[in-house]
C-alpha cells in the first residue's frame, strides 16, 4: 500500500472515531447545536433562538416556544467542543403579570456559581427592570431582547436558595408596575 493511500486510510479512521466520540459524549461543534438537540431529547421546540449571552465556560441562550420561555445553557468542552447544560424546557408566561420570570444557576467555576433571572414582559410600559439580590446588590437592566430579559451574576455563596430578595419592574416615569418580594 502506497504512502497517500496510508495517509488517506488513517484520516477516514480518524475522522470516524471523532464522529464517534462526539455522539457518545454528547459533543457538537457548535453551541446552537447543542442547545438544538438538548431540547430535541426532551421534545421540546425548537424554540426560536432571541439572544445568546456568554458566561464563563459557556453561553446562556434565551428563547421562546410557543407561550413559553426558556434560557437553556451551553458549556465549552474540550477546547472547541459543545455539551448542552441544563434547563432547555422554560416556563409557560403568566399574561396576568406585568413580568413573567423564573431563575436558575448553572456551573461551578473557580468556586463561582453562575446566576441569572430571566423572562418576558407582559407590560410594553415597562422599561426597567431590577432585581435586589439577598446580600442587598441591586442589578438593573433597560435594554431588552425583544420582550425578553436576562440579568446574569455570579456568586461565591452556594447556600443561595433563593438569591433574590426583590424584583421590580418600572415604567419610563420610574413608577413601579411590578413588584414581588421573596422571603
Amino acid at each position: 500500500m502506497s504512502r497517500l493511500k496510508k495517509i488517506l486510510r488513517n484520516i477516514i479512521i480518524l475522522a470516524v472515531i471523532f464522529f464517534l466520540y462526539t455522539r457518545l459524549f454528547g459533543l457538537f461543534l457548535d453551541p446552537l447545536t447543542a442547545h438544538e438537540h438538548s431540547e430535541r431529547s426532551i421534545h421540546y421546540g425548537p424554540s426560536e433562538v432571541v439572544h445568546v449571552e456568554d458566561f464563563d465556560g459557556g453561553k446562556y441562550i434565551l428563547g421562546k416556544y410557543d407561550n413559553w420561555v426558556s434560557c437553556n445553557t451551553v458549556h465549552r468542552v474540550l477546547f472547541f467542543l459543545w455539551r448542552f447544560g441544563n434547563q432547555p424546557i422554560g416556563f409557560e408566561n403568566d399574561t396576568a403579570k406585568a413580568i413573567s420570570y423564573t431563575w436558575g444557576t448553572s456551573s461551578m467555576v473557580n468556586s463561582n456559581q453562575n446566576h441569572r433571572v430571566y423572562g418576558i414582559i407582559n407590560d410594553d410600559s415597562i422599561k426597567k427592570v431590577e432585581i435586589t439580590l439577598a446580600d442587598g446588590e441591586i442589578l438593573t437592566q433597560t435594554d431588552f431582547y425583544e420582550d425578553l430579559f436576562l440579568i446574569t451574576w455570579k456568586s461565591s455563596n452556594s447556600n443561595d436558595r433563593w438569591p433574590i430578595k426583590i424584583i421590580r419592574a418600572y415604567n419610563s416615569g420610574n413608577k413601579i408596575i411590578f413588584e414581588e418580594e421573596h422571603p
